[in-house]
């Protein structure tokens, strides 16, 4: 058992869970926005800060507060850079919370154990030897240093705390590993059935580009990282599931033109970009924009051109497979001149819409228009 299910305790959880509704006018304006909780992994600069600024800046939006897990960096440092950004754009009122410090039961060793046999990682986020820092190392973020606190509450009891709040009202809205989630569902094991939706950035199915393994775009980095937190979470009875894959973020890139585009505007989160992503910097702009399509997909489902349902899961077993995404077609093709049926799965396979395909210039119009506002 992981030791934060030991030691919360149910008067704890009792304290933890209560919260007060809006009110009054502020309740009415709330209303007619999509609550979202965002759970995220924190590279100082890059995808991460920017999906979640995009969700920060939709006028359609009301993000209830956001949790941190180990990833792309380490807990305390991805607070830290979260923060920092928050601080920079004017969303310092939204309410962090630092969640899950480590995988489950993966790890670095393991990691490396695991390529000694089947082949070297090309990413692996805070593992990575580039830039390796222990755990309770928080350098200063590349942004400058933050002024503002995490809230004193674990992101696991957060995220519970903000769903039951709202129940069947709040998109859960994921985009790192999903060890936080998991968590969250060994205290409440009702949560999904409570949440609104999951949304998220992970997966891929065949990409051959983009995926943290050099020959297996079936292994992405937010599930593998965890591959036990994603298997507990996506075998969870959430109302619906959208998936945006690796095989949909590489037709994407943060571009120096996207970039002039946004430095056009003085708005905060426009700044934020052009100071520290600055059009030039890197080979002609800034990287796949992963999460960002996620986002904006969820803001406005109209970017998306083409989508499918299948069953998705994770390979759990310690071989060869480890960490990579399966998958299965959810409807079987009928006799001819017959509808197609939903096929029978183990309680474990959930159906997911997985998105394949998006209309770029309208997506890029999108999150220029985001960042401007």
């Amino acid at each position: 058992m992981h030791p934060l299910l030991r030691t919360v305790g149910t008067v704890a959880m009792a304290a933890a869970l209560t919260g007060l509704a809006p009110s009054g006018a502020n309740a009415q304006s709330a209303a007619a926005k999509k609550k979202v909780f965002i759970d995220q992994d924190g590279a100082a600069l890059g995808t991460d800060m920017l999906s979640t600024l995009a969700m920060l800046q939709s006028p359609d939006v009301e993000v209830l507060g956001i949790t941190v897990t180990a990833g792309d960096a380490w807990v305390k440092a991805g607070t830290a850079h979260m923060l920092r950004m928050l601080e920079l754009t004017g969303h310092e009122k939204v309410p962090v919370a630092a969640g899950a410090a480590f995988p489950l039961i993966n790890s670095r060793d393991l990691a490396e154990a695991w390529e000694e046999q089947y082949g070297e990682f090309q990413y692996k986020g805070a593992w990575n030897e580039r830039r390796y820092h222990a755990p309770d190392v928080v350098p200063t973020p590349p942004t400058g240093a933050t002024t503002l606190k995490p809230i004193d509450m674990h992101g696991a009891l957060f995220m519970i705390q903000q769903i039951r709040k709202y129940p069947g009202q709040v998109t859960l809205w994921v985009g790192g590993p999903f060890t936080t989630v998991a968590l969250a569902i060994g205290l409440d094991p009702e949560l999904p059935s409570l949440a609104r939706e999951l949304v998220l950035m992970g997966a891929g199915f065949n990409v051959d580009r983009g995926g943290n393994h050099r020959i297996n775009g079936r292994r992405e980095f937010n599930w593998w990282w965890d591959p036990e937190a994603t298997r507990i979470a996506m075998s969870a009875p959430w109302k619906k599931i959208t998936i945006t894959p690796v095989d949909i973020s590489v037709k994407t890139t943060l571009s120096d033109e996207v970039k002039k585009r946004i430095a056009a505007s003085n708005s905060k989160a426009a700044q934020f970009i052009t100071t520290f992503m600055p059009a030039g910097q890197g080979a002609g702009g800034g990287g796949f924009m992963w999460d960002e399509i996620s986002v904006l997909a969820f803001i406005d489902p109209t970017i998306v051109t083409q989508q499918q349902e299948l069953f998705v899961n994770i390979d759990i077993g310690h071989g060869p497979g480890y960490g990579q995404t399966i998958f299965v077609e959810a409807d079987v093709p009928g006799p001819p001149g017959q509808p197609a049926q939903r096929r029978k799965m183990a309680s474990w396979w959930q159906v997911s819409t997985v998105l394949w395909d998006l209309d770029l210039p309208k997506f890029y119009d999108q999150f220029v228009h985001l960042m401007s506002r």
